[in-house]
């Protein structure tokens, strides 16, 4: 079965839209913890999914962790457009700050480095663009 291609905005208005039709039935999440440990199910689902390799069950799951998170951005009252611009941003000055870092250290990328390495850098460009 071939999916139509949308827009990503086509895509997350109609989640924000699900969200809220399911919320207006009484299908809605009452505390925050109740939140949080669905996104934490999710992020065992997947696991679990790609420990088996079923590419269609691991899409499912990462489906379902984008739909959590989305719920817990509306659950929080946060505007899911506003919150993925923010991300981009956040993400984008972080990254740029860290190339930067790398650079000033000689190397020329981060390829072949250790674990330890990419998320000591990644820490410093954090520490080094906190808003």
């Amino acid at each position: 079965m071939a999916i139509e291609k949308k827009s990503t905005t086509d895509l997350l208005n109609r989640m924000i839209e699900q969200e809220k039709t399911a919320e207006t039935f009484g299908f809605y999440w009452h505390t925050i913890d109740q939140m949080l440990e669905q996104v934490r199910s999710e992020s065992h689902e997947i696991k679990e999914a790609w420990l088996t390799g079923d590419q269609q069950h691991l899409k499912e799951e990462v489906g379902d962790l984008i739909n959590a998170a989305i719920s817990l951005s509306i659950f929080l009252h946060l505007d899911p457009h506003e919150v993925i611009h923010y991300n981009i941003e956040k993400f984008q000055r972080r990254y740029e700050t860290m190339v930067k870092l790398v650079e000033q250290d000689g190397l020329p990328d981060l390829k072949q480095q250790p674990l330890e390495t990419l998320l000591s850098y990644w820490d410093k460009a954090k520490k080094s663009t906190k808003t």
